[in-house]
């Protein structure tokens, strides 16, 4: 099963870097010139050259860095590294799917085929062909190889599986975050098979220390704080999360109409058809679990004398429901921030271990389980043929992007996103006009406008670019990044007085900012006012003597300014 995934997924090894792949790989200069210890002293976004609300996002995934740190060394910018590691690790946790199955219930068939479930879903094609979603596949892979080390400790009590455990467990949270909830889960079944266990203490200690040092990495050395997002939105706002809970378990169950990402509209964040479907996928689990815990029958069906008995299965029907409910529910609001399908990939083994534990139940005639075993092998072929279909949209950034329209017209994002690929592509034309597009679902949404601007001054529309970038301060108007933007168009367009007000409100904004001095005594220089430039560019100079622009800049002022005494001695000092 692993080796079918492993072929399932060769093909993407011709596929390119998409999406973030580019801020967090091929963008990166902070990847290439750290070492693996500085990793683990700083957030997941660590990029000199991201924006500042990005590279503020509240992310702590030193282990998911690391791996692309290694495959930055060995592969350099070859993509086809970076995507033959994703398909190897997922081919591991099929693997590991299977082994936990088969520790669990028993049987080889219920094993292979839930592996292979997870390893080849559709709606989860994107955490294998999407390089920066390497986070989900390395947590699940710990995540699994932890869960084993705990199930197979009730038969084995060596002292070697609390410390696997315990270190999985860590890995798996310096992958991904939202792995802490293992924590939660493993301990609850700890308490409740506590009769199992030889000493319950080593346990104990294997899910408590690993969090307490996942803390101590991230809050005392690293010092990235935790987002407050998931407590926020399940208490103000719990439909959206039932809502999106609903949809994402639909999306597991019937994957053949996905999209690439789907936009937060009202149906998911008022009552609707997903509201229910959610309250089911909640409810309906429950009520049957507990049926099946009433009966007390110990009969067995031909051969499938191997699994367990109701007690047993209706225990690892809770397990699989609290690790499915506990990695989705929380974290189902996160759907809208990236591509649809990637929070199923840690969800997905609860799922499958439920629905194996109602199966194994012996209530049932053996022509039923026959009916169910051939449903499942006829779902498992149409989910690799979706996935066949499915790999190719993520190829490279203008088929991704593409994608993203056609399925998400009412995306501002997705528009841009095709817009950048367009223009990468040189089609400005049709860029354009997918900018215009995203500005007109979303006025307020800064990136397009920012985009927009760019690409007409590269048609030479200055007036109308000037326009954007008016917006884009509208938007942002304590970036003195964007002023010294605006500034600079208004100068090449000869409006110097207004570009003059724009480079003095990006220095009050960013006072000890070289680049906007300079900027500023280059206009004044253009506008004739000597004096005043020649006070900037100096400041500049004071703030960085090296800065060979602005002492090129003091140079011209002064000989414009009639002092070319002055000028031939700076030009000296720098020799």
């Amino acid at each position: 099963m692993a080796l079918a995934a492993l072929i399932l997924y060769l093909p993407t090894l011709q596929y390119g870097f998409v999406w973030d792949d580019n801020t967090l790989v091929v963008n990166n200069p902070s990847l290439n010139r750290t070492n693996p210890i500085e990793l683990f002293a700083k957030g997941f976004w660590n990029n000199q050259e991201t924006e500042p609300s990005q590279s503020g996002m509240a992310y702590y995934r030193p282990l998911s860095n690391l791996s692309l740190y290694v495959d930055r060394k060995v592969w350099g910018l070859r993509p086809s590294g970076y995507h033959l590691t994703n398909v190897i690790v997922n081919s591991a946790v099929v693997l590991l799917v299977c082994l936990l199955l088969w520790e669990l219930f028993g049987s080889v068939w219920l094993a292979g085929l839930g592996g292979l479930l997870v390893g080849i879903h559709p709606a989860m094609n994107c955490v294998v062909t999407f390089i920066s979603n390497r986070t989900y596949l390395l947590a699940l892979f710990f995540l699994l190889t932890g869960s084993y080390a705990l199930l197979r400790g009730r038969r084995d009590r060596g002292r070697a599986w609390p410390v696997l455990f315990g270190v999985s467990l860590l890995l798996s949270t310096l992958a991904l975050e939202s792995s802490l909830v293992f924590a939660a889960v493993a301990a609850a079944w700890l308490f409740v098979n506590r009769t199992q266990y030889r000493r319950l203490w080593p346990w104990l200690a294997a899910a408590v220390l690993p969090i307490a040092c996942y803390l101590l990495l991230r809050l005392g050395i690293a010092r990235v704080p935790f987002e407050s997002s998931v407590t926020h939105w399940l208490v103000t706002a719990p439909l959206r999360v039932v809502d999106s809970f609903g949809q994402q378990l639909q999306l597991l169950f019937l994957p053949f109409n996905q999209k690439v990402i789907y936009v937060k509209t009202e149906t998911f964040t008022g009552f609707s058809a997903y509201t229910i479907l959610g309250l089911a996928f909640l409810i309906l689990p429950v009520y049957a679990l507990i049926r099946l815990g009433r009966r007390r029958r110990r009969t067995e069906v031909g051969g499938m004398q191997n699994l367990r008995s109701d007690p047993e299965a209706v225990r690892l029907g809770w397990y699989g429901y609290a690790w499915m409910v506990l990695f989705l529910l929380p974290f189902a609001h996160l759907v809208f921030l990236g591509p649809a399908g990637r929070m199923l990939y840690l969800a997905a083994p609860g799922a499958v271990i439920l629905l194996a534990a109602l199966y194994a139940t012996p209530h049932r005639k053996q022509s039923t389980g026959r009916v169910v075993l051939g449903a499942v092998l006829l779902y498992t072929a149409a989910c690799a043929v979706q996935t066949l279909r499915r790999n190719p949209v993520w190829r490279d950034e203008l088929t991704l992007s593409r994608a993203m329209v056609l399925e998400a017209p009412e995306s501002a994002g997705g528009h841009l996103n095709y817009g950048n690929a367009l223009n990468g592509d040189g089609r400005t034309e049709e860029a354009i006009e997918q900018f215009r597009s995203a500005v007109s679902i979303d006025s307020n949404y800064a990136g397009p406008h920012i985009a927009l601007a760019f690409a007409l001054i590269n048609q030479g529309d200055l007036t109308a670019a000037i326009h954007e970038f008016r917006e884009v301060v509208r938007l942002r108007p304590e970036s003195p990044e964007v002023r010294n933007d605006l500034a600079l168009m208004l100068r090449q367009h000869g409006e110097l007085d207004s570009a003059i007000a724009e480079y003095r409100e990006a220095l009050r904004l960013e006072p000890n900012s070289e680049m906007t001095l300079n900027n500023l005594g280059y206009a004044y220089m253009q506008s004739g006012d000597f004096r005043q430039a020649i006070t900037c560019l100096k400041a500049a100079l004071r703030l960085k003597p090296d800065f060979a622009g602005a002492r090129a800049n003091l140079a011209a002022a002064y000989q414009a300014a009639g002092l070319p005494d002055s000028a031939a001695m700076l030009e000296d000092d720098q020799r």
